[in-house]
């Protein structure tokens, strides 16, 4: 028992003792330690560093003494100024033997870093900022820096390298690093718990918000650049590695002979380690099964070469269902290999053998894709499936419903990516055969009113073309029946500048064209927008065969023809139908190639329209002054017209022209605004309805004006003569003329006539002459001074030629001329004062 107390009094005066040697060391040697290692500091660094507190301790870091620096600042090394940030922490420690104090051989031995930043960049040129010690071959020398262990707790590192395009950005919660870094030769051993932001190289992001572990000891000759990896694993996630190997790293290359292999892990921590794009892809999906991989690296990386590069995996009684769904595709089971030739640098992706289930039904495939840059792909798959059930595996938010049968059998190889450069000696060459087919398809799109409907039919591949055969369904009130051959299909699909070339017979009961046209995403129910798109690259020619086709009020009956679309020009020649209880014949073309307009032409045979019921389904052309209120009859005419419209299917008023030759026949004029005007201004009542049997004229539109032509109505009303235009914008010139005898004809039946009681008093026929101009709907009328000047030098001209036929029969004068003679007439002078109005 006496000896237990006199060993702890030993250990009580030893402690004493050290507690009391350690303040004296503290008090007479802390100044003189400071200014050593500020010096050693000074003299091995290149590069500013700046500290806020600087403080030495022999005890807190027993057995070694340390300084302890608080705020610590280091600039980067960077000889070409605007030098950024290497290091910042909170607390920065260096650690050194005690027995150096009192020989001022301080050599520091151990760095403590916590809760601070470090940033690591490579230039383009391969210059980095880190070397910021100094040089030197004077072993001799006391007080050098031998490190020989780095700790680091929360310190965010990044790492730019701007030469190799790569770019890190992780965590070290706790990391230690142990070797003797001062000698050529050293074993580094790594253990570090680390949370990886981002590993980006060559602009894939290989890990994304991953904790990391590694455990590595790894043999490093510095002289000759020479690293070797000895029990070294690293788990990412719950996925663990094994990495064995070699690499050497001289001035213009990396030479890799490397082994990594992984225990056999969970599915879906593999999934979760797939680099961004693919990992996206998966990440609404939940996965089981067993994965295992075996990857071999060797050879030379380098600017001119790659190295060769071997994976093995495999996936065995895998699951895959997407989340919040209760479908699910089982039985995954395949093996594949990646390779990547390092003598052509192109790559080999391998999956011999592919077998699911999706709810019972099987699915096959064996897959090869060569050359992943430009990636060439051989496909043979066979399915039958649900395509209810597979409707949750297909990540469209466009697709709002899927439903049906699909029945596929194919073989197919051939790019999968668009091709650049396509030469005639370098023609894109597809190889395709087997067959697809749908049944009883249902599907709709979101943000789209068109509902797909029992679609069926089969398709037959033959190599770059498709044969459609009996494709049948209805896109919403549109039922159609298509048999064709689609020419240059998969490379229409694949190439940016291929075109593809779809012939085919196209039969319908019926075709609502205002579901296919109206965009109701940008349309309300007050303003109906239209968009009319064609593809620059598809040629078609379909020959049509309709029941009826309807367009807003427009209605079509036995449509027939042949359409042909081509470099976005869409033209139809030898259309007939039947329509407004008549028939039309035409040859059409729509030109939609401008990026800021339509360009119509037209070319149409109307034979006995009711023009009643063209006005209406033309919705009156968009005007009021004649509406179908006003006009009855037949019409039949030949019309040649062309416009330009907005994309939206709005006209350009201002590009409309028309030639039409118009026979109208059992005629109609109700109320018509300008023959009301007229009716009014010479003030005979009954003009409100006219009828006349024949009304042929040729009408013109051009300059957003009607130019009429010289023509008469003879009606039941009254017989009017004249010509004019008609804007646009409802503004007239017209030149009317009326036999005076009609008017006071009328006026007398209506006792208001201001000339008394009129009586044929055989003057013969006097025409009224008069000029109709301004808004149709509050005109002004004149007497026509200028039409009146023409019919006088008119009759002096046929007064000449009486004089003239007097002369040679009494006097033979003006024989060798041509004479038109007329019988003279008995003359009356009658005189009419005219208001001016």
């Amino acid at each position: 028992m006496r000896a237990v107390k006199i060993l702890f009094k030993i250990i009580a005066f030893a402690t004493a003792g050290f507690f009391l040697l350690a303040t004296l060391i503290s008090v007479f040697y802390s100044n003189e330690i400071k200014q050593l290692i500020i010096a050693e500091i000074n003299k091995n660094i290149e590069t500013e560093i700046k500290v806020k507190e600087f403080d030495f301790s022999v005890l807190r870091h027993f057995p070694y003494a340390s300084i302890e620096m608080k705020e610590v600042f280091v600039r980067e090394v960077n000889h070409q100024g605007n030098n950024d940030t290497l290091l910042s922490a909170q607390r920065l420690a260096l650690l050194f033997n005690i027995i150096g104090i009192f020989d001022k051989n301080v050599a520091v031995k151990k760095i403590i870093a916590d809760n601070g930043v470090i940033h690591i960049r490579i230039d383009s040129t391969g210059k980095n900022n880190y070397h910021f010690w100094k040089s030197t071959n004077d072993s001799s020398k006391s007080g050098v820096i031998d490190i020989q262990k780095i700790l680091l707790k929360d310190i965010d590192i990044s790492y730019d390298d701007q030469k190799n395009h790569q770019n890190y950005n992780l965590v070290a919660e706790k990391a230690q690093i142990s070797g003797i870094f001062s000698n050529d030769e050293f074993t580094l051993t790594t253990t570090a718990d680390l949370f990886v932001k981002k590993l980006l190289v060559h602009h894939i992001n290989y890990l994304i918000e991953k904790k990391v572990t590694i455990k590595s000891g790894l043999w490093v000759n510095s002289k000759t650049k020479s690293y070797k990896l000895e029990k070294s694993t690293l788990k990412i996630a719950d996925v663990e590695f094994d990495l064995n190997g070699t690499i050497q790293s001289p001035d213009d290359a990396v030479l890799f002979d490397l082994d990594i292999k992984s225990n056999e892990a969970d599915l879906a921590s593999f999934i979760s380690l797939l680099p961004d794009p693919f990992a996206s892809q998966l990440k609404s999906y939940k996965s089981k099964g067993k994965f295992v991989f075996h990857s071999t690296i060797k050879g030379e990386s380098s600017k001119k070469k790659s190295p060769f590069i071997n994976v093995d995996f495999s996936i065995a009684n895998g699951n895959l269902s997407p989340k919040g769904k209760d479908v699910e595709l089982t039985n995954i089971n395949f093996s594949g290999n990646y390779k990547n030739i390092s003598s052509t640098g192109k790559s080999a992706l391998t999956i011999p053998s592919l077998t699911a289930s999706l709810s019972g039904h099987p699915i096959k495939a064996d897959i090869r894709i060569d050359d992943l840059d430009n990636a060439f792909l051989s496909l043979h798959a066979s399915a039958q499936l649900d395509l209810a059930q597979v409707k949750p595996f297909i990540n469209a938010d466009t697709l709002e419903t899927l439903s049906g049968n699909l029945a596929l059998n194919i073989f197919y190889s051939g790019k999968l990516i668009e091709l650049k450069n396509i030469t005639k000696d370098n023609l894109y060459e597809v190889k395709a055969s087997g067959n697809i087919d749908i049944a009883h398809v249902n599907f709709k799109l979101k943000n789209n009113p068109l509902q797909f409907i029992d679609i069926t039919g089969k398709f037959i591949l033959k190599n770059e073309d498709v044969e459609v055969r009996n494709f049948t369904g209805k896109i919403s009130s549109t039922d159609f029946q298509l048999t064709g051959v689609f020419k240059n299909f998969i490379p229409f699909l694949l190439i940016h500048d291929q075109a593809g070339d779809f012939q085919a017979n196209l039969i319908s009961n019926n075709i609502i064209l205002d579901e296919f046209l109206v965009n109701k995403s940008t349309s309300t129910s007050e303003d109906t927008s239209y968009i009319l798109k064609f593809n620059p690259r598809l040629i078609c020619d379909l020959n049509v065969n309709i029941g009826s086709m309807q367009f807003r009020k427009f209605k079509a009956a036995q449509v027939k023809g042949q359409i042909h679309l081509e470099h976005q020009i869409i033209s139809g020649k030898n259309l007939s139908f039947n329509a407004m209880d008549g028939g039309v014949t035409m040859d059409a073309t729509i030109n939609a190639a401008r990026k800021d307009s339509l360009f119509m032409t037209c070319a149409a045979k109307f034979s006995k329209l009711d023009i009643t019921r063209l006005f209406v389904e033309l919705e009156n052309f968009d005007q009021t002054t004649l509406t179908d209120k006003n006009v009855k009859g037949r019409l039949s005419s030949d019309v040649k017209f062309s416009s330009s419209w907005a994309k939206d299917l709005s006209i350009n008023p201002k590009k409309v022209i028309a030639d039409c030759d118009i026979t109208i026949e059992n005629g109609e004029l109700d109320n018509f605004l300008p023959i009301q005007a007229i009716a009014k201004f010479i003030k005979v009542p009954d003009l409100n309805h006219i009828r006349f049997s024949t009304l042929k004229n040729k009408i013109n539109i051009a300059n957003r004006k009607i130019f009429i032509p010289n023509m008469e109505i003879n009606s039941s009303a009254i017989n009017i003569s004249g010509n004019g235009t008609h804007d646009f914008d409802n503004i007239v010139d017209y030149h009317i003329k009326l036999l005076l005898s009609d008017v006071l004809g009328k006026k007398a039946k209506s006792n208001q006539s201001e000339f008394g009681e009129i009586q044929d008093d055989g003057l013969g026929r006097t025409m009224l002459l008069l000029s109709m101009k301004g808004p149709v709907d509050n005109p002004k009328f004149a007497y026509d001074h200028k039409a009146a000047a023409e019919k006088i030098k008119q009759e002096i001209a046929n007064e000449s030629q009486n004089l003239k036929s007097m002369l040679k029969e009494e006097f033979g004068l003006f024989k060798k001329d041509t004479v038109t003679t007329s019988k003279p007439k008995k003359k009356e002078e009658m005189q009419i004062d005219w208001n001016q109005e």
